[in-house]
């Protein structure tokens, strides 16, 4: 991934902080209801 313009905008920076935060909570909360689900389904 090359950037022609290597400064980004205030805005695309947030916009791409925004994507990575929801990233990583979907990661955290699909994780997260794994291991609910497996806790109880092995009960």
């Amino acid at each position: 991934m090359n950037h022609p313009q290597k400064r980004r905008t205030p805005a695309q920076a947030r916009a791409g902080n925004l994507r990575l935060g929801l990233i990583l909570l979907a990661v955290v909360a699909v994780f997260f209801l794994g291991a609910v689900l497996n806790q109880w389904l092995s009960h």
